[in-house]
């Protein structure tokens, strides 16, 4: 199993989005990453994108701001 430094080093960036909803706002994390996110792409392991999903849990519970969510995507180059 992967360690959290090798999921990290697949964090590309992170950034927030708000979702604005009447009068609540829903903030979301957004990590952009490198690795395969669909069972049928080359490279997928279902055990790395876990551990990728734990360090984003990490950072989002490092944040001093409340998060209502996590999106993870793939990196656009």
């Amino acid at each position: 199993m992967r360690t959290d430094r090798e999921a990290e080093r697949h964090i590309i960036r992170t950034w927030f989005e708000w979702v604005i909803d009447g009068l609540a706002r829903k903030v979301i994390l957004v990590v952009e990453t490198d690795l395969a996110m669909q069972p049928d792409e080359q490279g997928y392991e279902l055990l790395t994108l876990d551990t990728l999903r734990a360090a984003a849990i990490a950072r989002s519970r490092a944040s001093p701001g409340a998060i209502d969510r996590i999106r993870i995507v793939p990196v656009r180059y």
